[in-house]
């Protein structure tokens, strides 16, 4: 179902009113939350380089699922890209913290890779 709120959003792009798409995605968020529209949503924003949403809506999106790893990982990406490497590794301690993460293996890989880069 949530193919249908991203097609409608995807519409309302091609008509050139991003305003309704926001909206249509906000509803559909509020509506029936589901990873395929967070992530839909996030890609729009990133498209439209428009970062602070992002992280607003990485924010909702781990409100929703806080043992959702890739979320997580593609959170502390997108900081780390954004040379906000504090902010990456707060969210990965943040992350590191959850009592429950589906798969906290590859999180932990993710954690040490951006160590390693970091050079720290």
């Amino acid at each position: 179902f949530g193919k249908v709120w991203l097609m409608f959003a995807q519409f309302e792009i091609r008509q050139r009113n991003l305003t309704a798409a926001r909206k249509i995605l906000g509803t559909a968020i509020g509506k029936c939350p589901k990873p395929k529209l967070f992530k839909g949503y996030i890609d729009l924003e990133l498209q439209m380089r428009e970062f602070d949403r992002c992280r607003k809506i990485y924010e909702k999106f781990l409100e929703f699922d806080m043992s959702n790893c890739n979320t997580w990982i593609k959170f502390a990406e997108l900081e780390s890209i954004l040379g906000d490497t504090d902010r990456a590794r707060a969210i990965f301690e943040l992350a590191i913290s959850q009592p429950l993460l589906d798969m906290p293996e590859i999180l932990w890989r993710a954690y040490i890779d951006f160590e390693v880069e970091e050079e720290e």
